[in-house]
């Protein structure tokens, strides 16, 4: 099979932009707050029993 006359030349297909690429900075921020904030009330809880 030959390939269409003048095709070929274009740019190749590319997937659409979903907005995705701060994803993992966001899930990193997230899992930090949140073992931040466990350390905190682990200090808070054993203050309160001195």
């Amino acid at each position: 099979m030959t390939p269409p006359p003048g095709g070929g030349g274009g740019t190749p297909p590319q997937l659409p932009h979903t907005g995705s690429e701060g994803l993992l900075a966001a899930s990193g921020v997230s899992a930090l707050l949140i073992g931040a904030g466990s350390v905190l009330y682990r200090r808070g809880r054993s203050a309160t029993r001195r």
